[in-house]
């Protein structure tokens, strides 16, 4: 909780450092970028893993953003690629 400093989740499921994060516009989703090569998608509201969103990255994941409309998200990784998912399929 931003105004109490409050923990309310953990998203567990990356095996290695985690680099990156963001939530999308509307506040339900959130997308973790990692040192395993992936890049993971939750639900914000209670921490279930939706996506993992891997296979187009041969190294590091850097980073990740929503787009403003949320119906994608970008990541970018050590590999030198930029790769864009759709947040309704994970593909």
């Amino acid at each position: 909780d931003a105004v109490t400093g409050t923990l309310l989740l953990t998203f567990i499921g990356h095996m290695d450092s985690v680099t990156a994060c963001d939530f999308s516009p509307d506040g339900t989703r959130a997308v973790t970028a990692s040192e395993d090569d992936s890049a993971r998608m939750w639900d914000a509201e209670n921490g279930t893993l939706l996506w993992v969103l891997e296979g187009r990255h041969a190294l590091a994941v850097l980073g990740c953003v929503f787009s403003p409309n949320g119906k994608r998200v970008v990541t970018v990784g050590n590999d030198n690629k930029v790769h864009v998912w759709c947040t309704e399929t994970g593909e």
